[in-house]
């Protein structure tokens, strides 16, 4: 009961690892990594913002096959996603420069000075969507991916286990910092100086540079003592290491990355026109056919 209490509670920090029995938990870390190359390689490419739809709606399904439910993924997207509702309404007005080229596809609150072109809408879009695509992917990739399984399979790579423990640490301290963010919060609130408190900027300021300092005050002390945890036991001190665990490459994975390849190979030429395939259609083409 207390093993299972506690991968609860992992579930509820964005990045952090919890055990499960999906496909992606039994992959090799190193297959998910091709995957996420690959993944965001295609994602660069594609200009239609349909296929790019297609393409996160297809992560989103990956999401639940990978034991996160839709709760949970939308817990774990929406500060994100509420930044990049923001930041859509401020390219709509400062990411098109006016041109005889560019369309205009009408005026906001009918002002002839607020005008919403096609090439702002377009980029704000596409920014929106490769963001969403790409975080989405990294919350399968973190969740499902235990940190000492990675830095074993990155030593099999010949990595040297420096660099690779080094990753490690890194990656441990996410959880770390969102846990610490939110007991500090916790105890600001209980201090009565919550967010209902900041109801002015100089409040809503103090309250923000508190919780940063204290959050980073909290990570630099934990940092310092696994530091000196390291130094103590002479880390590095050999040029190779015995692991007791060994990561091996299973059929699964060849099965996995046969896969994967093959479809961003036939993604890759038909983004090219190689292949004798229907582009998908623009957005733009779809307005003018409604309006």
């Amino acid at each position: 009961m207390k093993d299972k209490n506690k991968v609860l509670d992992y579930k509820k920090y964005t990045f952090a690892y919890f055990p499960g029995n999906s496909l992606f938990h039994k992959l090799n870390p190193i297959s998910k990594i091709i995957f996420l190359i690959f993944l965001t390689i295609i994602t660069f490419i594609i200009k239609s913002l349909l296929f790019l739809t297609l393409l996160l709606f297809i992560i989103i399904l990956l999401t639940f096959f990978s034991s996160i439910s839709l709760k949970n993924f939308l817990r774990k997207t929406r500060f994100i996603i509420l930044i990049l509702i923001f930041s859509v309404f401020l390219n709509l007005f400062f990411n098109a420069i006016p041109s005889d080229q560019d369309i205009v596809l009408f005026y906001l609150f009918n002002l002839d000075f607020l005008p919403i072109r096609r090439l702002a809408v377009y980029y704000a879009l596409r920014a929106l969507l490769i963001v969403l695509t790409l975080y989405s992917s990294t919350i399968i990739f973190s969740n499902t991916t235990s940190a000492k399984d990675f830095v074993y399979s990155l030593m099999k790579l010949r990595i040297p286990y420096k660099y690779c423990f080094s990753f490690m640490v890194g990656i441990k301290y996410i959880p770390s910092i969102e846990q610490e963010a939110k007991t500090i919060s916790l105890a600001q609130r209980a201090r009565g100086f919550g967010l209902e408190k900041a109801n002015t900027i100089k409040k809503a300021y103090r309250l923000i540079s508190e919780r940063l300092m204290s959050t980073l005050v909290s990570i630099l002390r934990k940092g310092h003592t696994t530091s000196i945890s390291m130094e103590n036991r002479c880390f590095g001190l050999y040029k190779k290491r015995t692991n007791i665990t060994e990561i091996k490459y299973k059929l699964l994975d060849i099965v996995f990355i046969c896969f994967c390849t093959f479809w961003f190979v036939l993604i890759t030429l038909y983004l090219f026109k190689i292949l004798p395939i229907p582009q998908f259609p623009s957005l733009y083409q779809i307005y003018l056919n409604l309006f």
